[in-house]
């Protein structure tokens, strides 16, 4: 009985045994089902589109050439100008007062040109009275000095003299002084300070006038020693004294022989060449009150109709001039495949179907603009502009308009999905069906776009390629069955 057990058991096991092996035969021997693609040629594009809105090439803005109140507004907004139509017309009233201003300017600044020869002979004549006078007490000095043994009231009366000698020197000193100052605010600090007199005349002018202070101080001190009766007839003090005089009578001299009018009237004569360009320039402004556009277009923004005033700052009108052209702005990522003359889609629209129509890219702006997304990211782009190539009465301003950009275009493509590539190693490849046995086929990828990719070696026309080369039962040399299709 264990004997037929035993017997049982092992038919068992070899009907089992043969069963796996019979099973492990025929999956080797069987093709392998798959899904494959049969390749034909076919023609690869690759756009993007961006959305444009419908305007006009450039705008020219107009600027009034003077501010003030605006009389009269001769335009409306969405009204056609020429070039020369008027705008409006400003209140000149501020000119008007401003060249008045600039005339009596002009006259006062004659009338100092005048009245610096006048003034310059008038203080030419005291200065020759004064060195006069100082001569003639000079030789009183130099009389005084030669008298000999004289009596104690000579003695006096010399002291007096001398007194009242001194009293003159120091009249003098002061009214030099003062003449000097005059001249030198009047004359040296203005020319000084509008850059027509060097800083080392300057420092000239200046140091003079400390001069003559300090000897105005050391003839005060004189003056005391004089009171005392001790320089009646010290040889020093009539030294002192000549020198004192003529020091004076030398600068009397170096004041006569110097001509600050000259500088003074090309000073004041600048002066009035600026006022009168001021005047002419004024005058041209006058003559324009009436602004006027500048080009030929569209008025598009009319600020002045808003505010009635002028400004030199703000403008008064927009006008839209050139072509009306579909403006679009694209991603500084894609910029680089746009072209001038490219062929572009242009694409209207509509409740009962999308139109399209062709248009060409015309001009490319030379920077970009940061620009908000409608999720509100910012982008950098570049704006474009697009002419439409027929049918512009479409194209009407403001209209929103879709630009399509042709990236990339191939015709006779061999494509393929993505996944039907791999990596082995550093080389691309693919499952390629040959006679119904699996074989890896190096291939050279092209263009890739979102879910498919260009073939570009490796593969022909009518080549049948795995469509899913992740599959782990893929192996080289196994026969295959397929479902082919063409790809798509």
């Amino acid at each position: 009985m264990k004997a037929l057990k035993r017997i049982v058991k092992i038919i068992l096991f070899l009907i089992v045994a043969a069963g796996i092996g019979y099973a492990v035969y025929m999956s080797y021997t069987q093709p392998l089902a798959v899904n494959a693609i049969m390749l034909e040629p076919r023609e690869a594009r690759l756009t993007f589109t961006e959305s444009g809105v419908v305007d006009y090439e450039d705008r020219v803005y107009v600027y009034p050439p003077v501010g003030g109140k605006v009389l009269e507004i001769n335009v409306e907004p969405g009204q056609t100008v020429k070039a020369g139509d008027a705008i409006c017309m400003i209140d000149m009233s501020d000119v008007d007062f401003a060249i008045d201003e600039a005339n009596a300017q002009i006259q006062s600044l004659e009338a100092q040109i005048r009245n610096l020869d006048t003034e310059r002979q008038r203080s030419n004549d005291s200065l020759a009275v004064q060195k006069n006078n100082l001569a003639m007490e000079l030789q009183k000095l130099n009389a005084q000095e030669n008298s000999a043994n004289i009596t104690v009231e000579q003695q006096r009366e010399t002291q007096n003299q001398q007194i009242e000698l001194q009293n003159k020197i120091i009249a003098q000193n002061l009214a030099d002084i003062e003449r000097m100052e005059v001249e030198f605010n009047n004359t040296t600090q203005i020319l000084y300070d509008n850059g027509q007199l060097p800083r080392v005349e300057y420092d000239a002018a200046q140091e003079a006038i400390d001069k003559v202070k300090e000897q105005y101080e050391q003839n005060l001190q004189q003056l005391e020693i004089i009171k005392t009766g001790e320089a009646t007839a010290d040889p020093e003090y009539y030294n002192a004294a000549r020198a004192a005089i003529q020091e004076q009578i030398n600068g009397i001299d170096n004041s006569l022989s110097q001509d600050y009018t000259s500088a003074m009237k090309d000073y004041y004569s600048a002066q009035i060449a600026a006022a009168n360009v001021s005047v002419e320039r004024l005058r041209h402004s006058n003559e324009n009150a009436v602004v006027t556009s500048g080009a030929e277009g569209v008025i598009t923004d009319l600020p002045v109709s808003k505010s009635n005033v002028a400004s030199g700052a703000a403008y008064l009108a927009e006008i839209a001039v050139g072509r009306s052209l579909v403006m679009v702005y694209v991603s500084t990522n894609d910029i680089n495949t746009v072209k001038i003359d490219q062929e572009v889609d242009l694409i209207l629209r509509r409740r009962e179907g999308d139109e399209t129509y062709q248009g060409k890219v015309v001009k490319i702006d030379d920077k970009a603009e940061v620009k908000v997304s409608s999720l509100g990211m910012e982008e950098r782009k570049v704006k474009v502009y697009v002419e439409p190539a027929s049918h512009r009465e479409l194209f009407q301003q403001g209209y929103d308009v879709d630009v399509r950009f042709l990236v990339y275009k191939k015709d006779n493509a061999l494509i393929l999905p993505k996944t039907a590539v791999f990596k082995d190693g550093e080389t691309d490849r693919v499952w390629e069906i040959s006679d119904g046995v699996l074989k890896k086929t190096d291939v050279i990828k092209g263009m890739e776009f979102t879910n498919d990719v260009v073939i570009e070696g490796g593969l022909s026309a009518g080549s049948e390629v795995i469509s899913d080369s992740t599959l782990k039962e893929l192996v080289e040399g196994v026969k295959v069955t397929t479902g082919a299709q063409t790809a798509n």
